[in-house]
């Protein structure tokens, strides 16, 4: 090996040297020392024979001191190797660089691989490659030169035929004079494995499966920065599923896990290997389209998305309909930033929201301003809510039979320092969008009930109308806040009625009627409102433990005799009044329409009429003329 072949070199130079050196001194100085002691002697040649016999036996004796020494060095780094190699626990082999047959292993190799040393032995390295990593063995072999080291990754096979991931240390050699090789196999299949997981797990969503953000984000930028750019377009869409808190209050979390994964499921079937799909957001998605020729086919894109997802979802024990909302942009926005393309596409999926269920809006410029804009007013209406700056006003509703007050309905109103009154639609909107509909919500509660309980002092028949938004009924805590208020404040709960519309209780009839069920049992009072605008039936009402019915201002707007808004009238307050319930007749603003609804035998009327909404102090006014 390299190893003996440089000791012999070192030795030999030894022994030439040390011999030079002696023989050097001796014959210098033993002719002067001779001449010295015996001058002009005439047994000068016989003490030149003693001379040159002694040089002879002395030299010779440290000659085989010297290379004793020398072997036994040579030995003792053999059999150090020879340990080192056959005890390492890291599988070891030699093998002939030309013929690339093994020739050495040690036990760990045997162990490792499950090939005995003599198969080993009767066996070229190629022969634990799998077929197409050969190729590249022997390229790798070809550049191969005395005394180099290097280190690779490749595949091996054992015996049993499992494929593992091998970290290659190879430095080459002189074996009993054959151009060699030897190997330190290190298995890392284990390390890879690993490795791989945590790689998935940092770039990809643990619960669909999809890729997160930071992998999009990557992959963004690669698309971004492509030196095709113009010839291979692409677009980022952002996806939102539409309601999905309120399913998640309906359902629970487990089953609105269930959906957001059968959703990610469907969008995987619309990306192609150069595409990404990724969860971005609880119930955000995103989508970067690569290669996209013309705006044709992303909308056709778009539009089969959107069907799919239209398309009922079967989970466990229901199915759940929801349309999603999309925002694209497209590459020509202008930045190299990929975090600014995912923002811009977020901004037109907000759009996509306001214009209502399943739209899909493309970026524009002044969106961002627009956007920003709306963000400023979400902060302004988390602060006016904690700082309890909202206000209510109070609509009468009037008996028709006796045109007495006999209730009022709560209307939360805001006054914006700089924007003056928010209106209503807009202020429930954005209260929403930005999760503060439930302590909002919260708040209007505790504030009815309790001018409520002021007014009952001289008033005590009278009741308030608090309207829930479809968010609040399927929120956990609704039963126990209702309840929380209600006790608080010793309020009759026959004096609260709570309004919930129709389209919110049809959504789920079956989570719908175990609620109204439980609030029921508080006693307090429950409405349906803007009824005739859902698609309830006859069956379902029955179920609903309810007590009024609230007809819709559309029905009411434009009601005349004998007209179609004057049959569905008639035919809800008919309904109504043979279920047991009462109906309330809302936006009603002229004489005529009060008539009309005194003739169909409605039994509350509510609008301008008789009143616009009222603050608190204008309420007691009002019912001291009305009651």
């Amino acid at each position: 090996m390299t190893r003996d072949r440089i000791l012999s070199q070192n030795l030999a130079l030894k022994l030439a040297s040390v011999y030079a050196f002696i023989s050097s001194i001796w014959v210098f100085s033993s002719d002067q020392l001779l001449y010295f002691l015996v001058p002009n002697s005439p047994f000068s040649t016989l003490i030149h024979s003693i001379k040159g016999g002694l040089f002879i036996a002395i030299t010779s004796t440290l000659l085989y001191f010297l290379i004793r020494l020398g072997t036994h060095h040579l030995e003792k780094s053999e059999q150090r190797y020879r340990s080192l190699f056959c005890a390492h626990p890291q599988p070891m082999w030699v093998y002939d660089l030309k013929t690339l047959n093994f020739l050495a292993v040690n036990e760990a190799a045997i162990q490792h691989y499950g090939y005995s040393e003599a198969e080993f032995l009767s066996m070229k390295i190629t022969e634990i490659r799998p077929p197409e990593e050969i190729p590249r063995l022997l390229e790798s072999l070809s550049k191969i030169q005395i005394g180099l080291n290097r280190v690779g990754l490749w595949r091996h096979h054992k015996k049993d035929g499992t494929l593992i991931s091998v970290e290659v240390t190879g430095h080459t050699l002189e074996w009993k004079g054959q151009f060699a090789e030897v190997i330190l196999a290190q298995d890392v299949t284990e390390r890879l494995k690993t490795k791989a997981e945590l790689e998935h797990y940092a770039f990809s969503d643990l619960l669909t499966g999809l890729a997160n953000r930071s992998l999009l984000l990557d992959r963004l930028q690669v698309a971004i920065n492509h030196p095709f750019k113009k010839s291979n377009n692409f677009a980022v869409l952002s996806l939102d599923i539409d309601r999905f808190k309120p399913l998640k209050y309906a359902f629970g979390h487990a089953l609105a896990e269930q959906l957001l994964i059968a959703v990610a499921e469907r969008l995987k079937t619309f990306v192609s290997h150069r595409d990404i799909v990724a969860r971005v957001g609880t119930d955000e998605f995103a989508i970067l389209f690569t290669d996209i020729s013309n705006c044709n086919i992303l909308t056709e894109k778009i539009e089969r998305i959107h069907a799919a997802l239209d398309f009922p979802f079967r989970l466990d024990t229901v199915t759940i309909s929801s349309a999603t909302s999309i925002g694209v942009v497209l590459d020509d926005f202008q930045s190299q930033r990929p975090e600014d393309y995912l923002q811009a596409a977020d901004t037109a999926m907000y759009y996509a929201k306001q214009k209502g269920r399943g739209a899909t809006v493309f970026y524009e410029p002044n969106m961002a301003t627009v956007m920003a804009e709306h963000l400023q007013l979400e902060a302004d209406l988390q602060r006016a809510i904690e700082r309890q700056q909202l206000s209510l006003n109070y609509q009468p509703i009037v008996s028709l039979e006796t045109q007495k007050v006999v209730g009022f309905e709560a209307l939360v109103r805001w006054y914006h320092p700089d924007r003056g009154f928010v209106s209503p639609v807009q202020l429930i909107n954005l209260a929403e969008k930005a999760g503060l509909i439930v302590s909002m919500g919260q708040w209007v509660l505790s504030q009815a009930c309790q001018h409520l309980l002021e007014w009952q002092t001289q008033f005590p028949d009278l009741y308030v109308s608090v309207n829930l938004s479809e968010i609040q009924l399927r929120h956990p805590s609704l039963i126990q806040e209702v309840k929380r208020v209600l006790d608080s404040l010793e309020l009759p709960p026959f004096s609260l009625k709570l309004e919930i519309t129709e389209s919110s209780l049809m959504e789920n009839i079956n989570h719908a009627t175990g609620l109204l069920e439980k609030l029921k049992s508080l006693k307090i009072r429950l409405l349906i409102d803007d009824f005739g605008t859902g698609y309830s039936s006859l069956s379902y009402l029955q179920k609903l433990p309810v007590d009024t019915l609230k007809i819709d201002r559309s029905f009411v707007q434009n009601i005349e005799i004998d007209n179609k808004d004057f049959e569905i009238a008639k035919t809800i307050i008919n309904l109504a009044h043979s279920l047991g319930l009462k109906v309330v007749a809302e936006g009603i603003e002229t004489s005529q329409q009060v008539e009309i609804f005194e003739q169909l035998g409605c039994d509350f009327g509510q609008g301008y009429l008789f009143s616009p909404p009222l603050n608190p102090t204008e309420v007691m006014n009002f019912i001291n003329q009305n009651c």
